[in-house]
């Protein structure tokens, strides 16, 4: 275990409000924290558009191989979180002025031991897997602290595409959502990302703070009513002075990827519960609509492909068809190792390519003119990493 890291970060909330803040504090275990005084300089902007084609899985160098210890297959994951509560405001506690936030005096320990703060005297707290929630009592704030294992730690650019999809998958279905600062550090794996954006009518400022250790990524999101986000700025950084992780403990008991949110495919021809974190990009030609999901690191995807030129197809070309699809998409030497007719219909090919060093399982069927295949890919050296949250994903895919 460690304690969270001193970091400097200008925070950019709605009045421009700006504060130095500091992550300090030895673990409960004894461990030191690591003193880091330089500032990010990269300028804000938003994600990387998404390219035109998918491209294919990375080649680029794996790390040492992984072991092949067996691995249980993951338990049912926890349902979307909805960001802030929906409760009717309550009276203020006495003592307690609008706009002014007193910090308790007791630590709160996370049940699990993932991480300790100071939070907010009187607000409403809610202990999670992974997680835990603070609640104004007039609903003007909302804190929520999240833990995710990524089963791989990260590089730099890893760690910004983490970033970059949850903040937009997390915070973007908001009316008005706009990023209004986003400062990655891709050397020391910490990044802050201020948006605005509405909540119930309300507008609100929301700063998250990304913080990596190994394989584990704390987000601690501040929410604020426009009309206090400068007041409650000052309370919410002297919360982050106080905080302490204990990524080791973090790494052991939370389920990698745990955290996800349901996509929706077009027209609604599917369902999927993707990871949070997970880049998702779109793109369409003249007869097919391309879904894919990307895990930060890249060597684990997603995708479907809904094809429909406005004919239909049998099941008698389904399978050359979904051959042919395959080597289109993925490489033209896939080698396919198993063949598996579904109960429900569909037919599940698994496969490989020499020539790229990746795997996949692909599902197809046909609905009217309408063609799917929905299909996992992994590069080899990460399967032990990411098979079982693609298993999941694929337990989660569901045809109407």
């Amino acid at each position: 275990m460690k304690g969270l890291r001193r970091l400097l970060f200008p925070v950019l909330l709605l009045a421009v409000l700006m504060l130095a803040c500091n992550f300090g504090g030895p673990g409960q275990d004894g461990g030191e924290p690591t003193a880091v005084s330089s500032q990010p300089t990269q300028p804000a902007t938003q994600a990387v558009p998404a390219s035109d084609t998918p491209p294919p899985l990375p080649s680029d160098t794996p790390p040492p191989p992984v072991t092949d210890t067996p691995r249980p297959l993951l338990p049912t994951k926890a349902p979307t979180q909805p960001p802030r509560p929906t409760m009717p405001p309550q009276p203020t506690e006495p003592g307690q002025q609008p706009g002014v936030i007193e910090l308790s005096t007791a630590l709160y320990e996370h049940p699990d031991g993932l991480f300790d703060i100071y939070p907010p005297l009187g607000w409403d707290l809610e202990n999670k897997t992974g997680a835990a929630t603070f609640n104004a009592p007039d609903n003007s704030g909302f804190i929520n602290i999240e833990v995710t294992h990524t089963s791989v730690v990260m590089d730099g650019d890893a760690f910004e595409r983490f970033v970059d999809a949850r903040d937009q998958n997390f915070f973007g279905q908001f009316d008005g959502y706009q990023v209004t600062d986003r400062q990655v550090d891709k050397d020391i794996l910490v990044a802050r990302v201020t948006k605005e954006l509405f909540f119930d009518g309300v507008p609100q400022v929301v700063f998250t703070l990304y913080d990596q250790h190994g394989a584990v990524v704390y987000s601690l999101d501040f929410w604020a009513d426009a009309d206090v986000s400068d007041s409650y700025g000052v309370a919410y950084e002297q919360i982050i002075d106080g905080a302490t992780v204990y990524s080791e403990t973090a790494a052991e008991v939370v389920e990698p990827y745990y955290w996800i949110y349901d996509f929706y495919g077009p027209g609604d021809l599917f369902t999927i519960e993707v990871p949070t974190p997970w880049r998702y990009e779109y793109t369409e030609g003249d007869t097919a609509i391309v879904d894919t999901f990307y895990s930060p690191d890249e060597h684990a995807v997603v995708q479907n492909v809904t094809y429909d030129d406005g004919e239909v197809i049998s099941r008698e070309v389904a399978g050359a068809f979904a051959l042919e699809l395959l080597k289109q998409y993925y490489a033209a030497d896939i080698v396919i190792t198993d063949d598996q007719v579904q109960s429900d219909g569909s037919e599940r090919l698994t496969w490989y390519s020499p020539s790229g060093d990746y795997s996949g399982i692909s599902f197809f069927e046909t609905r009217g003119t309408t063609f799917l295949l929905f299909s996992t890919l992994w590069d080899n050296p990460y399967e032990a990493d990411y098979l079982d949250t693609l298993n999941y994903i694929i337990s989660t895919y569901d045809i109407p």
